[in-house]
């Protein structure tokens, strides 16, 4: 099962893009605006502001501000 799906694991769940922990689908909360992967509620932030709108994961978030720095 790949986190970029709405596949579900033989037991009904799906893993968070980020933190890997099982979900069950109506639990994660969108894909990600930049990656793609979805994720769960304690995983998501909002866009950095200058970079789209919408949510995006902690993963992604890290990078932009990152870059954002330089």
């Amino acid at each position: 099962m790949g986190t970029n799906s709405k596949s579900l694991d033989e037991h009904g769940y799906a893993l968070c893009g980020v933190c890997r922990k099982k979900y069950f689908m109506s639990e994660l909360v969108e894909p990600c605006e930049f990656c793609g992967k979805w994720f769960c509620r304690n995983c998501a932030r909002e866009v950095p502001a200058g970079h789209g709108h919408g949510k995006i994961c902690a993963r992604c978030y890290e990078k932009i501000k990152r870059l954002d720095r330089k």
